[in-house]
C-alpha cells in the first residue's frame, strides 16, 4: 500500500513540477528562408512577365514596319485596312482580323491567370504551404503553354496571310508578314525560370525546431 501511495506521489510531483517538453518537440515550425527567397524571385519574374505581355510589342507587322502591343489590338484592324492600299492582292483580310480578335480574348485570359499566380505566390510567401506551391506550379505551367500557343497562332496567322496575299507577281513568306516580338520571347525566359524555381521550392518546406 505504501508503494502504491509513493507511486502516486511521484506521479503527481511529475505533473506539478517537472518541465513538459511537448511544446518544444511539437512547437511551431521554422520557416524555410530558401523557399521565401525563391518565391520572392518568382513573384518578381511573374510580374515582369505579365507587364511585358501588357506593354511590350507582341508581334511585328513587317509590311508596315509596325510593332504591335496589347493596347494596339483595338486599332489593329485599321492597320490591316492600310494593307488594302498597297499595290498587291491582299485577299480576304477579314479572316485575319477575326483570328486576331480571338487572340485578344486569349490575352485577357492570360492576364487573369497571371494575376492568380501572383496571388498564389504572395500567399505562399506568407504560409509556405506545399499545396500552394503545386497549384502555382500548374498555373505558371498554363501561362507558359499559353505563351507557346500565342507564338503558334502568330506564326499560323502569318502563314495564312502569306497564302492570301501571294499572287503571280508577289511571293510572300510568313516572316515577311508577321513575326514574334519581345513580349513573347521575354515570357519564354521569365516563365520558364519561374517554373524551374517553383519546382526547386518543393524541396524546401517549413521544419520543426531541433533540440
Amino acid at each position: 500500500m505504501n508503494n502504491r501511495q509513493a507511486y502516486h506521489q511521484n506521479f503527481d510531483r511529475t505533473l506539478s513540477h517537472e518541465e513538459l517538453h511537448r511544446g518544444r518537440r511539437y512547437g511551431k515550425k521554422r520557416r524555410s528562408w530558401v523557399s521565401l527567397i525563391i518565391h520572392i524571385i518568382v513573384l518578381i519574374l511573374t510580374a515582369i512577365a505579365g507587364y511585358s505581355m501588357w506593354k511590350e510589342p507582341i508581334f511585328k507587322v513587317k509590311l508596315l514596319n509596325q510593332l504591335v502591343n496589347f493596347h494596339q489590338f483595338s486599332t489593329f484592324s485599321d492597320k490591316l485596312e492600310e494593307l488594302k492600299k498597297l499595290p498587291i492582292n491582299v485577299g480576304d483580310i477579314s479572316k485575319i482580323q477575326h483570328q486576331l480578335d480571338q487572340l485578344v480574348i486569349a490575352f485577357e485570359v492570360f492576364f487573369g491567370i497571371c494575376i492568380l499566380s501572383l496571388i498564389l505566390t504572395f500567399f505562399t510567401i506568407l504560409f509556405n504551404r506545399t499545396v500552394l506551391k503545386i497549384v502555382n506550379f500548374i498555373v505558371v505551367l498554363v501561362l507558359l503553354l499559353m505563351t507557346f500557343g500565342f507564338a503558334y497562332l502568330i506564326d499560323h496567322v502569318a502563314k495564312k496571310a502569306a497564302t492570301e496575299m501571294s499572287s503571280a507577281y508577289f511571293n510572300f513568306k510568313p516572316d515577311d508578314i508577321l513575326t514574334q516580338a519581345d513580349a513573347i520571347h521575354n515570357n519564354f525566359i521569365l516563365l520558364g525560370c519561374s517554373l524551374a524555381l517553383l519546382f526547386i521550392s518543393l524541396f524546401f518546406r517549413n521544419r520543426r525546431p531541433r533540440h
